[in-house]
């Protein structure tokens, strides 16, 4: 139940950037107040079966991070500076669906990323050692 009052909080920051007015203070890059949509984990084009998409919004100003996966929402810290990030840890509530395995890999991955790059309305995730590990698109 621990994790419960931290996912309120994540959703409550994610409800208020998304009614703030774009004049607020912090990151103004396309990064940042962005809902991106996950198509690519570690080079295998992600598709959801169930329908639901594994998303993430990150809040420049609270330098936080949260999302809905298949079957659970998420969060984190992240700190930022020039084109790297790297993300705190990770939680999330502990729904059960059939989509567990996917999600799981998916939570693995957040740590492993070490920089980024927006190019148009694509998200880029790298590794430490240069490879794309994440591929999201705008929503």
């Amino acid at each position: 139940m621990k994790i419960l009052p931290a996912v309120i909080a994540v959703l409550i920051v994610m409800l208020v950037y998304g009614c703030g007015s774009s004049g607020s203070s912090g990151d103004k890059s396309p990064l940042a107040g962005t809902e991106w949509v996950l198509f690519e984990m570690e080079g295998v084009k992600y598709e959801p079966a169930s329908g639901k998409n594994v998303t993430m919004i990150l809040d420049g100003t609270a330098k936080k991070m949260g999302g809905k996966a298949p079957c659970n929402t998420y969060g984190s810290v992240y700190t930022k500076s020039a084109n790297k990030i790297s993300f705190g840890n990770v939680f999330s509530t502990e729904m059960a669906c059939a989509e567990l395995d996917a999600e799981s890999v998916y939570y693995k991955i957040l740590p492993k990323v070490f920089a980024y790059q927006v190019s148009g309305d694509k998200l880029y995730f790298f590794d430490s050692g240069g490879m794309v590990i994440l591929r999201f698109k705008a929503k």
